[in-house]
């Protein structure tokens, strides 16, 4: 059978074909019964596929490969079957098109015709290879305060093993943006979750810290000081790389876990030639904005959103500075040391404070920043005149300077409570030189001018002394009738404090000598730290 049905085909003719620098020979055949029973192709990454089904005595086969113009021969190669199919791949390059695929028993037969288009994605390039897409560039733009142009542009160089964005400047950009106030700001990318900024450290290193830049990105902002750096001698000639970024809360305990909820973690770091380095310089605090959207319970109750502080031993440490900010939509604190920082939401309700007092809002900011504890048994005593003692523990907490641990000198009446290493801190630091005879008079009520005088040299130590700024300008001191009562001692400070407008009088008076009760503390703190 197989013999008889070969002897009906006639070969008729062997075509060359020469296709740009190709030879191709093919044969053709009379017409005849087709050993193809179906014929499919498709063309990608560079390949013809054809796929086939033959009749039971097919052994092989013969596919040829026509051009756009069905008439032009581009390829002909011959396949095996394998138990009545056959799957062959013809490798060559082909611009967009239509292209005609024939197939016949390779032993003599007619041919079963099929088609394929193809599109190139690349609209160009290699015929048949599609050109691949580059990896898409992103920049960071270059402002000085005050620019209204677009400003220098510089690339974003994109880490996908770290999901980092970096921008990388040289020492002159550095200088101009340290100068100029400026502001780097990064694009947002998809993929990435940090973004970080580099330069020379040595720009970093100005012991007069009177410039600064911010990196801003999507994660938060944060503003570096010009003397970020001017208490690390080892980061001399080195690469400083400044680092905001989303954190994972896998790593943190349960606790912590509970505390933060569905809120932003961030992670601050400062690298030095690419190695982690710790940094913490109380001369030269950075100031982060993170953007943050409350709920309706928080938004209710903005004094309650708050900055925790993760020591990395599991301990929760409120940032008293930390505040939401309505008008930018974002949880704002300063910081003299990198670490990790959440955004957090704590309510402390005391009996005696009516939600409706003019006061309350500041007893619910200063109480939810652990500022104040109250006076026990879940109440705050607002009327209470306000002792020494109890105020310089809320004077420093407020401005987180730290209690001295294991303190070598101290006030002679310091005692042995909740005040007592707060007096040796401030002793030791000059906020306060007490009463006379080495006492402080911890039991002593506080006057104004000891409050504010208190109030001064703690944000002198602090080197976060107010400025006069035309949103807040305060009146001369000599403007208030009793401005001649101020002692010696609080001239300097009440001055400073009145001209800045921190702090106001009534009904054109200061009252220096006069108390001050429990409330009117939380209202002056409250208005120091939301200003």
């Amino acid at each position: 059978m197989r013999e008889s049905i070969k002897n009906r085909f006639i070969l008729v003719l062997i075509i060359t074909v020469i296709t740009g620098n190709m030879l191709f020979c093919t044969s053709g055949f009379a017409v005849g019964e087709s050993g193809i029973s179906s014929l499919s192709a498709s063309y990608s990454s560079g390949k013809v596929t054809v796929n086939g089904t033959t009749l039971e005595d097919v052994l092989a086969v013969a596919v040829l490969l026509y051009d756009t113009d069905g008439s032009t021969l581009l390829r002909m190669e011959t396949f095996g079957v394998n138990e009545g199919s056959f799957s062959a791949q013809i490798s060559i390059s082909l611009p967009s098109g239509t292209y005609t695929v024939k197939a016949a028993d390779y032993n003599g037969g007619l041919y079963a015709t099929t088609s394929f288009t193809y599109t190139s994605s690349s609209g160009g390039g290699t015929p048949g290879t599609p050109t691949p897409t580059p990896p898409p560039t992103y920049t960071a733009n270059l402002t000085e305060a005050g620019d209204q142009g677009a400003g220098t542009i510089i690339p974003v160089t994109v880490d996908t093993k770290t999901a980092t964005g970096t921008a990388d400047l040289e020492e002159k950009n550095a200088v101009e943006l340290f100068t100029g106030s400026g502001v780097i700001s990064m694009p947002s990318i998809p993929g990435v979750s940090s973004y970080q900024v580099e330069m020379p450290s040595d720009v970093l290193s100005n012991t007069q810290g009177t410039g600064m830049l911010t990196l801003s990105s999507d994660v938060g902002d944060i503003v570096i000081p010009d003397n970020m750096l001017s208490a690390n001698p080892e980061a001399e000639g080195k690469k400083a790389s400044i680092t905001i970024g989303q954190a994972d809360k896998a790593e943190l305990t349960q606790e912590e876990k509970a505390a933060v909820g569905e809120r932003p973690l961030i992670q601050l770091a400062l690298a030095l030639d690419g190695e982690v380095a710790e940094w913490n310089n109380p001369n030269a605090p950075v100031t982060v904005s993170i953007p943050y959207t409350p709920s309706l319970e928080e938004l209710n109750n903005p004094e309650n959103i708050i900055i925790w502080y993760l020591d990395g031993r599991g301990e929760l440490i409120c940032i008293p500075n930390g505040r939401y900010n309505p008008d930018l939509g974002t949880v704002t604190f300063s910081t003299t040391h990198f670490s990790l920082y959440a955004i957090g939401y704590n309510t402390v309700v005391f009996s005696d404070v009516s939600p409706d007092a003019w006061y309350a809002k500041a007893v619910d900011f200063i109480s939810a920043r652990k500022i104040t504890s109250g006076t026990g048994g879940g109440k705050y005593s607002p009327t209470y005149k306000l002792t020494r003692g109890e105020f310089i523990v809320m004077l420093m907490r407020a401005y987180g300077i730290a209690p001295d641990a294991n303190p070598t000198d101290n006030f002679s009446d310091a005692g042995n409570n909740n005040f007592t290493n707060y007096l040796a801190a401030a002793k030791r630091l000059g906020i306060s030189n007490g009463i006379g005879n080495n006492l402080f008079g911890t039991d002593n009520y506080v006057t104004r001018q000891e409050m504010f005088t208190m109030l001064y040299n703690a944000l002198k130590v602090i080197n976060m002394l107010p400025e006069s700024k035309e949103a807040f300008a305060g009146k001369p001191l000599s403007s208030y009738s009793d401005a001649d009562e101020i002692h010696s001692y609080a001239r300097e400070a009440m001055k400073l404090l009145v001209e800045t407008g921190t702090i106001v009088g009534s009904d054109g008076k200061l009252s220096p000598k006069e108390t001050t009760t429990r409330a009117q503390m939380a209202q002056v703190l409250y208005n120091l730290l939301t200003r």
